[in-house]
Protein backbone atom coordinates (compact mmCIF):
# COMPACT_ATOMS: atom_id res chain seq x y z
CA UNK A 1 0.00 0.00 0.00
CA UNK A 2 1.25 3.50 -0.83
CA UNK A 3 0.43 6.53 1.26
CA UNK A 4 -0.31 9.93 -0.23
CA UNK A 5 0.04 12.85 2.18
CA UNK A 6 -1.42 15.24 -0.34
CA UNK A 7 -5.00 13.98 -0.30
CA UNK A 8 -7.49 13.48 2.51
CA UNK A 9 -10.87 12.10 1.52
CA UNK A 10 -14.16 11.16 3.11
CA UNK A 11 -15.25 7.52 3.09
CA UNK A 12 -17.57 7.89 0.04
CA UNK A 13 -14.88 9.60 -2.06
CA UNK A 14 -12.29 6.95 -1.11
CA UNK A 15 -14.65 4.14 -2.11
CA UNK A 16 -15.15 5.77 -5.50
CA UNK A 17 -11.44 5.75 -6.37
CA UNK A 18 -10.72 2.00 -6.07
CA UNK A 19 -7.05 2.73 -5.40
CA UNK A 20 -4.35 0.84 -3.52
CA UNK A 21 -2.99 4.11 -2.15
CA UNK A 22 -3.37 4.68 1.59
CA UNK A 23 -5.51 7.81 1.50
CA UNK A 24 -6.34 9.41 4.83
CA UNK A 25 -9.99 9.24 5.89
CA UNK A 26 -11.43 12.51 7.16
CA UNK A 27 -14.83 14.00 7.95
CA UNK A 28 -16.97 15.01 4.98
CA UNK A 29 -16.41 18.72 5.31
CA UNK A 30 -12.59 18.25 5.22
CA UNK A 31 -12.66 16.04 2.11
CA UNK A 32 -10.31 17.29 -0.64
CA UNK A 33 -12.79 16.39 -3.40
CA UNK A 34 -16.34 16.99 -2.17
CA UNK A 35 -15.89 19.48 0.71
CA UNK A 36 -18.78 17.77 2.48
CA UNK A 37 -21.20 17.48 -0.44
CA UNK A 38 -21.44 13.68 -0.11
CA UNK A 39 -23.13 14.19 3.27
CA UNK A 40 -26.09 15.72 1.37
CA UNK A 41 -27.08 12.48 -0.35
CA UNK A 42 -29.80 11.43 2.09
CA UNK A 43 -31.27 14.96 2.60
CA UNK A 44 -31.41 15.43 -1.17
CA UNK A 45 -33.07 12.04 -1.62
CA UNK A 46 -35.71 13.06 0.94
CA UNK A 47 -36.26 16.31 -0.96
CA UNK A 48 -36.75 14.30 -4.15
CA UNK A 49 -39.31 12.04 -2.45
CA UNK A 50 -41.22 15.12 -1.29
CA UNK A 51 -41.13 16.74 -4.76
CA UNK A 52 -42.54 13.72 -6.60
CA UNK A 53 -45.52 13.12 -4.31
CA UNK A 54 -47.94 14.91 -6.67
CA UNK A 55 -46.65 13.17 -9.80
CA UNK A 56 -48.24 10.13 -11.46
CA UNK A 57 -45.51 7.89 -12.85
CA UNK A 58 -44.17 4.34 -13.05
CA UNK A 59 -40.53 4.76 -14.10
CA UNK A 60 -37.88 7.37 -13.40
CA UNK A 61 -34.28 8.42 -13.87
CA UNK A 62 -32.09 10.76 -11.82
CA UNK A 63 -29.80 13.36 -13.36
CA UNK A 64 -27.21 15.27 -11.34
CA UNK A 65 -25.84 18.80 -11.76
CA UNK A 66 -22.54 18.92 -9.91
CA UNK A 67 -20.36 22.03 -9.29
CA UNK A 68 -17.56 21.99 -11.86
CA UNK A 69 -14.82 22.53 -9.30
CA UNK A 70 -15.62 19.21 -7.60
CA UNK A 71 -15.04 17.25 -10.79
CA UNK A 72 -11.85 19.22 -11.38
CA UNK A 73 -10.51 18.24 -7.96
CA UNK A 74 -11.32 14.59 -8.56
CA UNK A 75 -9.60 14.73 -11.96
CA UNK A 76 -6.56 16.29 -10.29
CA UNK A 77 -6.36 13.51 -7.70
CA UNK A 78 -6.69 10.75 -10.29
CA UNK A 79 -4.06 12.34 -12.54
CA UNK A 80 -1.67 12.67 -9.62
CA UNK A 81 -2.17 9.08 -8.43
CA UNK A 82 -2.49 7.72 -11.98
CA UNK A 83 -5.77 5.92 -11.26
CA UNK A 84 -8.98 5.63 -13.28
CA UNK A 85 -11.42 5.35 -10.41
CA UNK A 86 -14.57 3.28 -10.22
CA UNK A 87 -17.14 5.99 -10.99
CA UNK A 88 -17.58 9.74 -10.91
CA UNK A 89 -19.17 11.67 -8.08
CA UNK A 90 -22.12 12.46 -10.37
CA UNK A 91 -22.78 8.78 -11.10
CA UNK A 92 -22.39 7.94 -7.41
CA UNK A 93 -24.95 10.59 -6.42
CA UNK A 94 -27.34 9.43 -9.15
CA UNK A 95 -27.02 5.79 -8.10
CA UNK A 96 -27.50 6.50 -4.38
CA UNK A 97 -30.48 8.83 -4.81
CA UNK A 98 -32.06 6.45 -7.33
CA UNK A 99 -31.77 3.62 -4.82
CA UNK A 100 -33.53 5.64 -2.11
CA UNK A 101 -36.34 6.63 -4.50
CA UNK A 102 -36.71 3.05 -5.72
CA UNK A 103 -36.98 1.65 -2.20
CA UNK A 104 -39.29 4.40 -0.92
CA UNK A 105 -41.70 4.37 -3.89
CA UNK A 106 -41.43 0.88 -5.37
CA UNK A 107 -40.95 2.43 -8.83
CA UNK A 108 -38.43 1.29 -11.44
CA UNK A 109 -35.39 3.07 -12.88
CA UNK A 110 -35.56 3.50 -16.67
CA UNK A 111 -32.76 5.57 -18.17
CA UNK A 112 -34.00 5.35 -21.78
CA UNK A 113 -37.69 6.32 -21.54
CA UNK A 114 -38.54 7.31 -17.97
CA UNK A 115 -41.97 8.72 -17.18
CA UNK A 116 -40.23 11.33 -15.09
CA UNK A 117 -36.68 12.69 -15.02
CA UNK A 118 -35.51 14.01 -11.65
CA UNK A 119 -32.80 16.65 -11.98
CA UNK A 120 -30.91 17.29 -8.74
CA UNK A 121 -28.67 20.35 -8.48
CA UNK A 122 -26.21 19.38 -5.76
CA UNK A 123 -24.67 22.84 -5.50
CA UNK A 124 -27.98 24.62 -4.83
CA UNK A 125 -29.77 21.64 -3.21
CA UNK A 126 -32.73 22.06 -5.56
CA UNK A 127 -34.84 19.47 -7.35
CA UNK A 128 -36.47 19.90 -10.79
CA UNK A 129 -38.94 17.43 -12.31
CA UNK A 130 -39.43 16.90 -16.04
CA UNK A 131 -42.13 14.48 -17.17
CA UNK A 132 -41.97 12.68 -20.50
CA UNK A 133 -44.62 14.03 -22.90
CA UNK A 134 -47.92 12.13 -22.78
CA UNK A 135 -49.70 11.27 -26.02
CA UNK A 136 -53.47 10.82 -25.75
CA UNK A 137 -55.60 9.35 -28.54
CA UNK A 138 -59.31 10.07 -28.72
CA UNK A 139 -62.25 11.09 -30.89
CA UNK A 140 -64.35 14.21 -30.80
CA UNK A 141 -67.87 14.90 -32.03
CA UNK A 142 -68.99 18.52 -32.11
CA UNK A 143 -71.97 20.77 -32.79
CA UNK A 144 -72.08 23.39 -35.52
CA UNK A 145 -70.32 26.73 -35.20
CA UNK A 146 -67.39 25.34 -33.20
CA UNK A 147 -64.18 25.44 -35.29
CA UNK A 148 -61.66 22.67 -35.00
CA UNK A 149 -58.59 24.90 -34.63
CA UNK A 150 -57.57 28.13 -32.98
CA UNK A 151 -56.94 30.97 -35.43
CA UNK A 152 -54.36 33.74 -35.19
CA UNK A 153 -55.71 37.15 -34.30
CA UNK A 154 -56.10 39.12 -37.57
CA UNK A 155 -54.98 42.33 -35.87
CA UNK A 156 -51.65 41.14 -34.46
CA UNK A 157 -51.03 37.92 -36.48
CA UNK A 158 -50.32 35.93 -33.33
CA UNK A 159 -48.04 38.39 -31.54
CA UNK A 160 -50.62 39.29 -28.89
CA UNK A 161 -52.63 42.50 -28.56
CA UNK A 162 -55.51 44.11 -26.66
CA UNK A 163 -58.08 42.66 -29.05
CA UNK A 164 -57.00 39.06 -28.38
CA UNK A 165 -56.19 39.67 -24.68
CA UNK A 166 -52.52 39.04 -25.40
CA UNK A 167 -53.06 35.42 -26.49
CA UNK A 168 -52.35 35.91 -30.19
CA UNK A 169 -55.52 33.95 -31.08
CA UNK A 170 -59.12 34.78 -31.95
CA UNK A 171 -61.14 34.43 -28.75
CA UNK A 172 -63.67 32.00 -30.23
CA UNK A 173 -64.21 28.62 -28.54
CA UNK A 174 -62.76 25.81 -30.64
CA UNK A 175 -62.07 22.11 -30.23
CA UNK A 176 -58.38 22.96 -29.89
CA UNK A 177 -58.83 25.64 -27.23
CA UNK A 178 -61.48 23.86 -25.16
CA UNK A 179 -59.91 20.39 -25.21
CA UNK A 180 -56.36 21.71 -24.81
CA UNK A 181 -57.26 23.90 -21.84
CA UNK A 182 -59.26 21.19 -20.12
CA UNK A 183 -56.57 18.54 -20.54
CA UNK A 184 -53.78 20.85 -19.36
CA UNK A 185 -55.77 21.48 -16.19
CA UNK A 186 -56.90 17.88 -15.78
CA UNK A 187 -53.47 16.32 -16.35
CA UNK A 188 -51.38 19.11 -14.84
CA UNK A 189 -49.64 19.72 -18.17
CA UNK A 190 -47.87 22.87 -19.33
CA UNK A 191 -48.98 22.86 -22.97
CA UNK A 192 -51.08 20.86 -25.42
CA UNK A 193 -50.35 20.19 -29.09
CA UNK A 194 -52.77 18.47 -31.50
CA UNK A 195 -52.36 16.17 -34.47
CA UNK A 196 -55.60 15.98 -36.45
CA UNK A 197 -57.03 13.28 -38.72
CA UNK A 198 -58.36 15.73 -41.31
CA UNK A 199 -60.47 18.82 -40.73
CA UNK A 200 -63.90 20.29 -41.30
CA UNK A 201 -65.55 23.70 -41.46
CA UNK A 202 -66.58 25.60 -38.31
CA UNK A 203 -70.24 25.15 -39.29
CA UNK A 204 -69.78 21.40 -39.88
CA UNK A 205 -71.29 18.96 -37.46
CA UNK A 206 -69.17 15.95 -36.52
CA UNK A 207 -71.33 13.01 -35.50
CA UNK A 208 -70.40 10.23 -33.03
CA UNK A 209 -68.18 8.31 -32.72
CA UNK A 210 -66.30 11.35 -33.99
CA UNK A 211 -63.08 12.39 -35.67
CA UNK A 212 -59.80 10.94 -34.28
CA UNK A 213 -57.03 13.13 -32.90
CA UNK A 214 -53.80 12.77 -30.93
CA UNK A 215 -53.02 15.23 -28.16
CA UNK A 216 -49.45 15.75 -26.94
CA UNK A 217 -49.25 17.01 -23.36
CA UNK A 218 -46.00 18.66 -22.28
CA UNK A 219 -44.63 17.92 -18.80
CA UNK A 220 -47.82 16.36 -17.36
CA UNK A 221 -48.13 15.58 -13.64
CA UNK A 222 -50.65 12.81 -14.33
CA UNK A 223 -50.44 10.09 -16.96
CA UNK A 224 -53.82 8.30 -16.89
CA UNK A 225 -56.46 10.17 -18.94
CA UNK A 226 -60.23 9.79 -18.46
CA UNK A 227 -61.99 7.51 -20.94
CA UNK A 228 -64.52 10.17 -22.01
CA UNK A 229 -65.39 13.82 -21.43
CA UNK A 230 -68.32 16.11 -22.24
CA UNK A 231 -67.31 19.77 -22.60
CA UNK A 232 -69.48 22.87 -22.89
CA UNK A 233 -68.71 25.06 -25.93
CA UNK A 234 -71.38 27.77 -25.88
CA UNK A 235 -72.91 26.25 -29.02
CA UNK A 236 -73.60 22.79 -27.63
CA UNK A 237 -71.70 19.90 -26.10
CA UNK A 238 -68.34 18.69 -27.37
CA UNK A 239 -68.08 14.95 -26.77
CA UNK A 240 -64.72 13.16 -26.34
CA UNK A 241 -64.62 9.37 -26.35
CA UNK A 242 -62.20 6.48 -26.63
CA UNK A 243 -59.52 8.42 -24.77
CA UNK A 244 -56.38 6.44 -24.02
CA UNK A 245 -52.66 7.02 -23.51
CA UNK A 246 -50.37 5.91 -26.33
CA UNK A 247 -47.12 4.17 -25.46
CA UNK A 248 -44.96 6.89 -27.04
CA UNK A 249 -44.80 9.52 -29.75
CA UNK A 250 -46.13 8.00 -32.99
CA UNK A 251 -43.70 8.08 -35.90
CA UNK A 252 -46.46 7.14 -38.33
CA UNK A 253 -50.21 7.69 -38.12
CA UNK A 254 -52.98 5.56 -39.63
CA UNK A 255 -54.62 6.82 -42.80
CA UNK A 256 -58.38 7.27 -42.70
CA UNK A 257 -61.57 7.09 -44.73
CA UNK A 258 -64.64 9.18 -43.96
CA UNK A 259 -68.28 9.54 -44.92
CA UNK A 260 -69.66 13.04 -45.33
CA UNK A 261 -73.04 14.59 -46.08
CA UNK A 262 -72.56 17.48 -48.51
CA UNK A 263 -75.04 20.27 -49.24
CA UNK A 264 -74.62 21.75 -52.74
CA UNK A 265 -76.18 24.68 -54.57
CA UNK A 266 -76.67 24.38 -58.33
CA UNK A 267 -76.93 27.19 -60.87
CA UNK A 268 -79.97 25.43 -62.43
CA UNK A 269 -82.43 22.81 -61.21
CA UNK A 270 -81.01 19.31 -61.68
CA UNK A 271 -83.36 16.60 -62.91
CA UNK A 272 -83.33 13.35 -60.99
CA UNK A 273 -82.36 11.31 -64.03
CA UNK A 274 -79.26 13.51 -64.42
CA UNK A 275 -77.95 12.09 -61.16
CA UNK A 276 -77.08 8.86 -62.99
CA UNK A 277 -74.03 10.69 -64.33
CA UNK A 278 -72.57 10.56 -60.83
CA UNK A 279 -72.30 6.77 -60.98
CA UNK A 280 -68.92 7.33 -62.58
CA UNK A 281 -67.72 8.68 -59.24
CA UNK A 282 -68.26 5.33 -57.46
CA UNK A 283 -64.85 3.73 -57.03
CA UNK A 284 -63.16 6.55 -58.96
CA UNK A 285 -59.60 7.68 -58.37
CA UNK A 286 -59.60 11.44 -58.06
CA UNK A 287 -56.61 13.54 -59.05
CA UNK A 288 -56.01 16.93 -57.49
CA UNK A 289 -53.33 19.54 -56.95
CA UNK A 290 -52.19 19.75 -53.34
CA UNK A 291 -51.43 23.46 -53.79
CA UNK A 292 -47.69 22.90 -53.33
CA UNK A 293 -46.92 21.69 -56.81
CA UNK A 294 -47.69 18.07 -55.98
CA UNK A 295 -50.35 15.93 -57.63
CA UNK A 296 -52.26 13.74 -55.18
CA UNK A 297 -54.49 10.75 -55.90
CA UNK A 298 -57.38 9.76 -53.61
CA UNK A 299 -60.32 7.42 -53.99
CA UNK A 300 -64.06 7.99 -53.81
CA UNK A 301 -65.67 4.71 -52.72
CA UNK A 302 -69.34 5.57 -53.03
CA UNK A 303 -71.71 8.47 -53.62
CA UNK A 304 -75.48 8.72 -53.15
CA UNK A 305 -77.20 11.91 -54.24
CA UNK A 306 -80.71 13.36 -54.12
CA UNK A 307 -82.16 16.65 -55.27
CA UNK A 308 -83.51 19.31 -52.93
CA UNK A 309 -85.07 22.25 -54.75
CA UNK A 310 -82.27 24.01 -56.59
CA UNK A 311 -79.71 22.06 -54.64
CA UNK A 312 -78.33 18.59 -54.10
CA UNK A 313 -77.42 16.51 -51.07
CA UNK A 314 -74.78 13.80 -51.40
CA UNK A 315 -73.47 11.23 -48.99
CA UNK A 316 -69.92 10.40 -50.04
CA UNK A 317 -67.41 7.89 -48.67
CA UNK A 318 -63.84 8.82 -49.60
CA UNK A 319 -60.20 8.85 -48.61
CA UNK A 320 -59.04 11.29 -45.98
CA UNK A 321 -57.20 14.26 -47.42
CA UNK A 322 -59.55 14.69 -50.38
CA UNK A 323 -60.93 18.27 -50.12
CA UNK A 324 -64.74 18.12 -50.00
CA UNK A 325 -65.47 21.61 -51.35
CA UNK A 326 -63.10 21.23 -54.27
CA UNK A 327 -64.55 17.78 -55.07
CA UNK A 328 -67.85 19.60 -55.53
CA UNK A 329 -66.66 22.65 -57.48
CA UNK A 330 -63.93 20.94 -59.49
CA UNK A 331 -61.27 23.49 -58.57
CA UNK A 332 -58.05 21.63 -59.41
CA UNK A 333 -59.89 18.30 -58.97
CA UNK A 334 -60.86 15.72 -61.59
CA UNK A 335 -63.27 14.07 -61.82
CA UNK A 336 -65.53 16.31 -59.75
CA UNK A 337 -69.27 16.43 -59.17
CA UNK A 338 -69.57 19.63 -61.21
CA UNK A 339 -67.57 18.04 -64.02
CA UNK A 340 -69.75 14.92 -64.21
CA UNK A 341 -73.05 16.84 -64.04
CA UNK A 342 -71.66 19.51 -66.42
CA UNK A 343 -73.07 22.33 -64.31
CA UNK A 344 -71.40 24.69 -61.80
CA UNK A 345 -71.96 23.62 -58.19
CA UNK A 346 -71.12 25.34 -54.95
CA UNK A 347 -70.60 23.53 -51.66
CA UNK A 348 -72.81 25.19 -49.02
CA UNK A 349 -71.53 22.99 -46.21
CA UNK A 350 -70.80 19.45 -45.13
CA UNK A 351 -71.04 17.27 -42.03
CA UNK A 352 -68.81 14.39 -40.94
CA UNK A 353 -70.92 11.26 -40.48
CA UNK A 354 -68.23 8.65 -39.78
CA UNK A 355 -64.45 8.27 -39.79
CA UNK A 356 -62.65 4.94 -40.15
CA UNK A 357 -58.94 4.47 -39.46
CA UNK A 358 -56.85 2.28 -41.73
CA UNK A 359 -53.69 0.76 -40.33
CA UNK A 360 -52.08 1.16 -36.94
CA UNK A 361 -49.91 3.66 -35.15
CA UNK A 362 -46.21 2.98 -35.52
CA UNK A 363 -43.76 3.91 -32.80
CA UNK A 364 -40.01 4.40 -32.92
Amino acid sequence: MHESDGFSLCEQCVARQGTSYQIRLVAHRKCFICHGITSRTVPLARKVISAIQRQQWSTFSVGIIMPAEIQEREDELRAELKIRGRETLKSQFSRMISEVVRIETGKKVNRLRPDITILVNVGTSTVELQARPLFVYGRYSKPRNVPQRMYFCPRCSGRGCHQCAGTGYVQTPSVESIVGSRFCKLMGAGRAKFTWFGSEDPDSQVLPPGRPFVLELKNPRRRIPPRRLNLVTGSGILHLSGLRALVDRPVKFPSFVFRTRVRMKASIKVAKDELRKLRGMNGATVRFDSGRGKVVYKKVYSIRTKTRGMGLISEIKMDGGLPVKRLVSGEGVSPSISELLKIPLECEGFDILRVWERGEFQFG
